[in-house]
């Protein structure tokens, strides 16, 4: 008795047509989101409100009065976080109105928190927006950095978002040893359950929109001393990155991702904590420029090249193309 013998495929079936994708029921089987809209944050800019946004008006940029419908507008688009940035209107040398109770961002933060409780809100740690020499970083008065006096700042803005509800704080200047200072302070007032997401900031041109919105260019200088270096980024993001970990980082923010997605790719296997790519300021000029399906898109491939969650200003628009699929 012979074996049978397999049938040949006919001559006429197409050639190099792939049964797993040839078939609608079987790529819905084997389908996984590209992107949800809970893989999104969005930047929260609370200005004063005579502040003009200008004719560029960045997405997210609103008075305090405005936070509550911004927030909801996001979440019922399924934006699960928003990160916080905010200015008073009283800066001195040493950025106290950035500690002083009541101030913007506390206010900010609970605005969000009583729109929405379950909103993860992330604040910035840095003097920049506070100070009236725009700088990240507090001076002696021979120009040098006081660390001392920074760290203090740091110390007390990082318990007073956290005592005001926020999620997460963000060490903002790339100070070594700024992390464990903020962790500390945290576990000391009690506030261990808040997270510390430190910046792995590489110099570039595309913060210029938000460091013009919010009056954050140091008046002399620059800050390439608080930043990584373009050309290194490849290599001194991943030493970085382990430094804030060994200081009692939680999650790291990588920006900006547009101009980094090598590095990302690298971070991402170099470490296992959850990492967000920061689609900074300056890249919403090119985001628009590619339309809706094209930042969704853009925004899709930062999230395979690694990214747990996409900072973007481009997350409602993203999140509202999506908004077909989630239905």
């Amino acid at each position: 008795m012979t074996a049978p013998t397999r049938p040949r495929v006919p001559a006429t079936a197409p050639q190099g047509v792939n049964p797993s994708r040839a078939r609608q029921a079987v790529r819905d089987l084997y389908a996984r989101p590209a992107l949800i809209p809970a893989d999104l944050s969005a930047p929260l800019l609370v200005l004063p409100r005579s502040q003009d946004p200008g004719p560029d008006r960045l997405p997210g940029a609103v008075p305090l009065e405005e936070v509550p419908q911004t927030v909801e507008r996001w979440s019922r688009l399924g934006i699960r976080g928003v990160k916080l940035f905010a200015y008073g209107h009283d800066r001195d040398a040493q950025g106290s109105a950035a500690f002083a109770p009541g101030n913007r961002m506390v206010r900010a933060i609970a605005a969000v928190k009583d729109t929405d409780p379950g909103m993860a809100v992330t604040t910035e740690v840095c003097g920049c927006s506070w100070t009236n020499h725009g700088q990240c970083i507090l001076r002696t008065p021979g120009g040098d950095i006081d660390l001392t006096a920074t760290f203090h700042l740091m110390e007390h803005m990082a318990v007073l978002h956290a005592e005001a509800g926020a999620d997460v704080v963000s060490p903002t200047a790339m100070l070594d040893g700024s992390v464990r200072v903020v962790r500390n302070a945290l576990d000391n007032a009690g506030r261990w359950d808040v997270g510390v997401n430190p910046n792995l900031a590489i110099h570039t041109t595309l913060y210029g929109p938000f460091k013009a919105l919010m009056k954050t260019n140091p008046v002399a200088g620059n800050r390439r001393g608080l930043q990584l270096e373009p050309g290194r980024a490849d290599r001194d993001t991943l030493v970085q990155a382990h430094r804030w970990i060994s200081e009692g980082a939680d999650s790291l923010t990588l920006q900006p991702v547009m101009s980094a997605v090598d590095v990302l790719t690298r971070l991402r296997d170099s470490q296992q904590v959850p990492l967000v790519a920061y689609s900074t300021s300056g890249e919403w000029p090119a985001l628009q420029a590619l339309g809706t399906e094209g930042m969704t898109e853009y925004t899709a491939m930062l999230k395979r090249a690694g990214a747990d969650s996409i900072l973007t200003f481009a997350a409602e628009q993203v999140a509202a193309h999506l908004e077909p699929q989630r239905g």
